[in-house]
């Protein structure tokens, strides 16, 4: 069996990481795997060691087809999100090699492109050249030629279970559940005093990190998570905040005369994601904000695994991963309402004031991360998804991939 992951951006960051950890298992397996990315082949190291090769998206998918023309018959093709880049990619090289193509949905990716809209009043959807390589809507998904590579593909793989809701009905289906590396079970269940000083925080400051990129459809969550921070401060409590990640707007814009003072450690330009298993031990607490949409319905936040496993307490939404864990056991849950920021401010506060409280939850929701998080059991089941799919398309029951 081989496997072609064809992804929408180069593989040093999230979904990078789902591809360098799946094709490494598979490869484990006895599948042959390799990728084919924008940007440094090199790029999926800064997760270790890669077992599978990695093809620069300037190779023309006809020619990676015939360097990879070898026992085409067991070949798939796994278009890693129907954006417009990977899916130029993926479909003509489906169809050099004759192999079936599945496609993987990571969310919902009409929320993304209509708040991309939002704010792009510069931006015409109907001028196709915007579309194009290089174009401003290169990035995202086509509203409509996105519905059809789903509707052509041979099978249809997604990171949660909400996201079936976007699989067309006569399409087989199968969920690729994230997990975490393994040193993340084994780390200490609590801050270490040294890991904090090593960052220049007080010992015994509070100290939550916040690993993850801003964009247009998470900012007012982001916002929520800091100014709950601001409100701890100015109630004397001496919280600091690790930030690890990009952000499309300034912080301080956001929070105005709130402000953050010296509560903010950024690492995002100081520390490779790779170091994020470390930084984490630095911190007491972990939080992903946000509430039930539109948005946080159809995702998975890749750090969500990390989280749980590390045995800190969680804070999250009740969306997504959070309908499957209980509030005040493994988790505590994010309604929403009525203020969001006030909302995190008081479970922080309750967590902080309560530390068997604390440990108990960070506990449980490691062994629920015990019992739903491994790469091994993930790529094992994605395995059999694969034999079924090439088994149907040697019955001629898959789509047909197009050269475009």
């Amino acid at each position: 069996m081989k496997i072609i992951f064809v992804s929408y951006y180069a593989l040093d960051n999230n979904s990078g990481m789902h591809i360098f950890h799946l094709a490494n298992e598979l490869a484990a397996l006895g599948a042959e795997c390799a990728a084919y990315a924008p940007g440094r082949p090199d790029a999926a190291k800064m997760h270790g060691e890669p077992l599978f090769r990695v093809y620069g998206s300037e190779l023309p998918p006809h020619r990676l087809a015939r360097l990879l023309s070898r026992n085409r018959e067991d070949c798939i093709v796994h278009l890693w999100t129907p954006r417009e880049r990977p899916r130029r990619m993926a479909e003509p090289l489906a169809a050099a090699l004759g192999a079936p193509l599945v496609v993987h949905m990571e969310d919902n990716e009409e929320d993304i492109y209509n708040a991309h809209l939002a704010l792009r009043t510069d931006v015409d959807p109907a001028d196709e050249a915007a579309w194009l390589p290089g174009g401003q809507l290169d990035g995202w998904s086509h509203p409509v030629r996105y519905k059809e590579v789903l509707a052509r593909a041979a099978g249809y793989t997604c990171i949660i279970d909400s996201l079936l809701d976007f699989k067309p009905a006569h399409v087989p289906g199968h969920v690729i559940r994230p997990s975490c590396e393994d040193e993340v079970f084994d780390m200490p269940p609590h801050s270490l005093p040294e890991e904090k000083v090593r960052l220049g925080i007080a010992p015994e400051s509070p100290v939550i990190f916040y690993p993850g990129s801003m964009h247009l459809s998470n900012y007012e969550e982001i916002y929520n998570l800091y100014a709950a921070v601001c409100r701890l401060r100015q109630a004397g409590l001496p919280v600091r905040i690790i930030k690890h990640g990009h952000y499309c707007m300034d912080l301080s814009a956001l929070l105005g005369s709130q402000g953050l003072g010296d509560c903010l450690v950024d690492l995002t330009n100081t520390a490779k994601p790779s170091y994020i298993p470390r930084i984490m031990r630095a911190a007491d607490y972990l939080v992903q904000p946000g509430v039930d949409n539109a948005f946080n319905h159809y995702r998975f936040p890749c750090k969500l695994p990390l989280f749980l496993a590390s045995g800190r307490p969680v804070i999250l939404p009740e969306s997504n991963l959070g309908r499957l864990l209980t509030h005040g056991k493994n988790c505590l849950l994010l309604e929403g309402v009525p203020d969001p920021a006030d909302e995190i401010c008081a479970l922080l506060l309750l967590l902080i004031r309560n530390p068997r409280l604390a440990s108990a939850i960070g506990a449980a929701g490691r062994e629920f991360a015990r019992e739903y998080f491994s790469w091994r059991k993930t790529a094992g089941s994605l395995f059999g998804f694969y034999g079924e799919i090439l088994e149907r398309h040697k019955r001629g029951m898959t789509g047909t991939a197009v050269a475009v």
